[in-house]
Formats: structure tokens, sequence, C-alpha cells
């Protein structure tokens, strides 16, 4: 099923769910059912044939093929039943205990009663920019279950009370309309089926194919069924989370919650690092969170809204965009001011010893990570610095300024150097990453975009290696700015590329004597620099190199480097060569974009590299030796 056809399907299951959520749910149940009455009955075949197998076993009727039905209907049934048994495992974080969550406790339980819900059994604080209740039950499917509420540490550095209200009321309306069991079952079933799949493809089953056909029709059907359900429950929830707070509260939270992540996520430990790369010191990310957000001025978090309020409803993701919730409670968007306390600060009793324990946890983990960081940071500036002092740059220097000017000076600096580099050098195809970049940096700005396309195709067209990383970005923006046309079609060209990557990359792994080789191209400085290399390993007696004409990208290098070589008497040989592929790898390194092969015992392949002329660039024999 392609993406149009889903997409169309979803649209259509989502009037359904509107409509008329009861019924749909209903629905998606029996969709469910199908799934499973179809595991099931080949199951019970098995299981069927099993038992069959073992009784003519027992009765003494030993033949062959009733040993060949016992062991693949066992080994099935195995597989199939491994599948189906799906062990929940508790979350990781901070338990809170009843004494330090008693203010929060009360908030719920006042929720609870609003929503009618199951009670909370567990209340866990860890490390994301998130909220969510989990369903936990020791035995799977079976068994008692519990409600396990999950907060991160961030999230409630950034929310007020009230504002974490509309999470928590948001959270148990899931509950409350069955969502989180309902979301758990279906969870499973993917699950389910897809360590179905793998096991059987894993251990080459025979059985593969009696699943792989169904699920192929059946499970993008079903995740189209589910993902309607899904975000008809997110509108619901949001729903009720305006009814037990206010329509005002909720706007505020949703508008809060993408500047506090896009902040957490993309630019807090940026500066964190920058802040401690002054004195070398460790920071305390969780305690540090808190002053830090409260210091974002107005004009960043306008940003961080307004670029989520430009995001549209995908269906790659069950939660609808910004705008769309918003207007789901007839809400405008609104910029919310900091509040001077937050909720952990208001609500959690010892908030400051789970901070110290979180920023501990943290410590522990990164801190060496954190000090190496640091420290190529600083090695880094000084890098910038002598950089910065030249009057005269190659193209390697010129690059390696670009990227420490952006993480020092800024993106425009960067900009500059980028545009310097295509001004200076005739178009190459080495220049085309100064395009990609360039590209990159104007894609933020939404009024340089047609700019910013005319610049990713021109990379597109220097050098191949651009074309892969530069066909995602144009995905990416078409896509992101809802231009359904233009991303397709882009789409369709990245993926027919991607196929032929992947040819290419299988010819550059395999060579025979069929294969096209011609004379090798090389600069002479490398070329000197490989003989030196070679000359050092003195059980080399030739050397030949060639070019591999490649179908699938012709325009793309590679390079073989043919050795002949001394074989040592009484060693294996396969467990020779290979030590030494190993050896030369990382030896002859002036040799980019090249294959080591030993020729010895190949004498078909290494006539055909002999063919071409000047192939032998080295020779124990000096007179034999390439110039």
């Amino acid at each position: 099923m392609d993406i149009n056809h889903f997409e169309s399907l979803v649209k259509k299951h989502e009037k359904s769910a509107s409509a008329n959520t009861g019924s749909y749910r209903f629905k998606v149940l029996l969709f469910t059912g199908l799934g499973y009455s179809y595991v099931l009955f080949f199951l019970a075949l098995f299981l069927f044939l099993l038992v069959i197998s073992i009784a003519m076993f027992a009765d003494g009727h030993f033949t062959f093929g009733n040993l060949k039905v016992l062991l693949l209907t066992g080994a099935l049934s195995f597989f199939i039943s491994k599948a189906l048994w799906i062990k929940d495992e508790m979350p990781d974080g901070y338990y809170l205990s009843e004494i330090e969550a008693a203010s929060l406790r009360k908030i719920i339980n006042e929720i609870s009663l609003q929503l009618k819900t199951p009670p909370i059994h567990k209340i866990i604080l860890n490390y994301e920019y998130n909220a969510g209740v989990k369903q936990y039950s020791k035995y799977g499917f079976a068994g008692p279950k519990q409600n396990i509420l999950l907060i991160g540490v961030p999230l409630l550095s950034t929310l007020n009370p009230e504002q974490l209200k509309a999470v928590l009321a948001h959270e148990l309306a899931h509950i409350s309309h069955s969502d989180t069991a309902f979301g758990a079952k279906i969870y499973r079933i993917r699950k389910t089926w897809e360590r179905l799949l793998i096991s059987l493809e894993e251990n080459e089953q025979f059985g593969t194919f009696i699943f792989r056909k169904f699920f192929k029709w059946y499970y993008p059907r079903y995740n189209a069924y589910t993902f309607a359900l899904a975000r008809q429950q997110e509108y619901d929830a949001d729903a009720a989370s305006a009814r037990v707070t206010s329509p005002e509260a909720v706007r505020d939270t949703l508008c809060t919650i993408p500047i506090g992540a896009a902040y957490y996520y993309d630019d807090f430990y940026n500066e964190l690092f920058h802040d401690c790369s002054k004195d070398n010191k460790v920071p305390t990310p969780y305690s540090d969170f808190i002053s830090k957000f409260k210091s974002v001025d107005k004009s960043q978090r306008e940003t961080y809204l307004n670029k989520e309020l430009k995001l549209k409803s995908y269906f790659s993701d069950t939660h609808p965009c910004l705008a769309d919730r918003l207007a789901s409670i007839n809400a405008q968007p609104s910029l919310p001011a900091i509040s001077e306390k937050n909720a952990l600060e208001v609500l959690i009793r010892n908030y400051r010893d789970i901070l110290h324990d979180f920023d501990q946890s943290w410590i522990q983990e990164n801190e060496n990570d954190w000090k190496n960081d640091l420290k190529e940071f600083n090695q880094s500036k000084v890098r910038f610095d002598e950089l910065s002092a030249l009057t005269t740059y190659s193209l390697d220097e010129l690059y390696e300024k670009a990227k420490l000017a952006e993480e020092f000076k800024g993106k425009s600096e960067a900009e500059a150097i980028y545009k310097k580099i295509i001004d200076s050098f005739a178009a190459i195809e080495q220049i085309a990453p100064a395009y990609l970049n360039l590209a990159a940096i104007k894609f933020e700005s939404d009024d340089k975009a047609e700019e910013a396309i005319s610049l990713t195709n021109k990379a597109i067209e220097l050098d191949w290696e651009a074309r892969l990383p530069g066909l995602n970005m144009l995905c990416d923006y078409y896509f992101h700015n809802d231009l359904r046309k233009e991303f397709e079609a882009v789409r369709d060209e990245l993926e027919k590329w991607e196929d032929l990557v992947d040819q290419s990359d299988e010819e550059c792994n395999y060579f025979h004597p069929a294969d096209l080789f011609v004379s090798a191209d090389v600069s002479e400085k490398m070329l000197t620099q490989g003989i030196e290399q070679i000359r050092k390993n003195t059980i080399i007696t030739e050397a030949f190199l060639v070019r591999k004409v490649l179908a699938a990208i012709p325009e793309r290098e590679l390079f073989l480097l043919g050795l002949k070589v001394i074989m040592p008497k009484g060693k294996d040989v396969e467990e020779f060569e290979e030590k030494l592929y190993e050896k030369y790898t990382e030896e002859l390194s002036a040799f980019e974009n090249t294959a080591i092969l030993i020729l010895n015992g190949k004498g078909k392949l290494e006539e055909s590299i002999k063919s071409v002329e000047g192939s032998r660039i080295y020779s124990r024999l000096k007179k034999d030796q390439a110039s």
C-alpha cells in the first residue's frame, strides 16, 4: 500500500471515528480479532499436527515424514507462542512516595472524580519532556493491571500548577475512555506480529510465507484504522481537559509545551555547554533548567511558538498539530507568560532533593563525555583562531573554518564562508557540500526557500554524493510545508536513487574477471604516498591499481588495489589473508575510495587487472615499478 492509499484510508476512517466513536471502536475490535484469529488458527493447526505426530510416535509408527512434521510444527508452535507472550516491564525513573506526591495526588483525585477514571497506582518522574499513562501488567494480557503516570521533570519545570492540571486531565481522560487499555492492546498486537515474523525469518522457517502475504494486506489497513481512532482520542482528551480546567488553561498549556520542548531539546544543552566551557565545570542540568527557562526572552519564545503553529497534522503522528488542537477547543494561539513558580516547586514536597538525584544520575552517566567534549570544544576554539589568522586558504581549510564559524560566530559568518568557497573555486564536485550547507541555512528562513531549493539542486548536479542528502532536504521542506505534489515527486526520485545506491554498493563489494576495469586516473600525490606505504610492507611483491567502472552510478569512483604477496608455508591461507586485509586497510591509507584485494589464487581476476595499461604501480623489481 502506498502512502496516498494509506492517507485516503485514514481520512475516511477519521470521519467515521468522529461521527460515532463507540461504533468505530467496535469495528477496530473486530478488525483486531481478524488478525488474532488468523494467527491463532495456524497456531491451533500446528499444535494439532504436533499432537498427532507425538501420538504416532507413541504408537510406534516411526517414519522420517512423521519426524519432519514433528520438528516443523513444534518449531512453528514455539515461535508463534513466544511472539504472543509479551512481558511488560515497569518503567525506569524516580518513584514518588505518597508523602512526596501528596499535593499532586490531590489534584489527580479531583480530576478522577470528575472524569470517573480508575486510580493511578504509581507516579514516576523521568528525564523526558513529556507525560503519559502506561498500563502495566506483570503477565502481559492476563492478570491485574496498574495505571502508571509518567511525568518528565523538565515538563514539570516549565508548567505552572494549572497548566499541569490540564496535562493531567488530558492523560486521565484517556483512561476514562479506556484509551490506555485499548492502546496497550494495539501496541501488543503490533509487537506480536513483528516478533512473530522476525522469529520465523531469522530461523528460516518454511511457514513465513503463510503470515507475510496476509500481513502485507492486513497491517497497513490495521494501522489506518487505529490511527484514525488514536487521533480522535487526542481531540476527545483535549475537550475533557478543557471541561476540567478551562479552554484558556488548555490553550496556555498547549502553547507552553512546544516552547519548553523546543528550548529543552534544541538549545538548552548548547547554552549550558557554552556556559560551562568558560570554567570547565560539569553542569547540574535539571536544576539549571529551571532558571535557564525563566530567562528565555519573549522574542525567542515567540519564534518557538510560531514555528510550531506552522506545522500541519501529518500521518506520521497520531497527535494533531498545535493549530488543529487549538481550533478543536475554539481557542486562538497566545504566548503564555512564564510563571515564577512552576509545578515542580509547588506540588512536589522535596523537589530540591529530587533534582539533586537527577543531576547526580546525569553526571554519573555523562561526566566523562562532557569533559572530553569540553576539551575538544576548547581545542576547536584555538583552531578557529588559527584559521582566522590566515590570509590564504585551501579548500579543506575553508570548510573547516566554516564549520567552526557556525559554532562560535553563528550561521551568518558560516554563510559568508560557504559563499566564498563557491565564488573562489571552479564548479567541481568538491564544492557541492558548500551548496548543501548554504541551502540548509537558507531553508531556515521562509523567504529564502526558493534560493535554498536552487542551491540544493546545484549541489545534486555537481556531485552524486550530494544527491541523497539533497533529496532528503527537499523532501523534508516540501513535507513540512504541505507541498504535496512536489513532495511526492521528490520522494519518488529519492526512492529510485536509494535503490541505485544499494545496487552500486553491491557492485563495490564484489569483483569478477568480467568487470570493466580502466586506468586509474589518480593524483601524483596519492600515488607517491601510496607506493611509499606499500614499500614498507616487504611481503608485497607487486601492486596493481585500476578503476572499476560501475554500472549503477558511473560517476562514482572506485579504485581496486590488487596485491601479490608472499604466502608463508604451513599457515591457514584464509586466516592469513584476513589478517592482511585488516593490516592493509589501516596501513595503506593513502589510497582513497580504494578496495584492497589479495590476488594470490585469483588467476583470472589478476589477468583482467593486469591487462589494463599502466595498472602495475609497484614491483620489487625496480624496472617494473611505476614512476
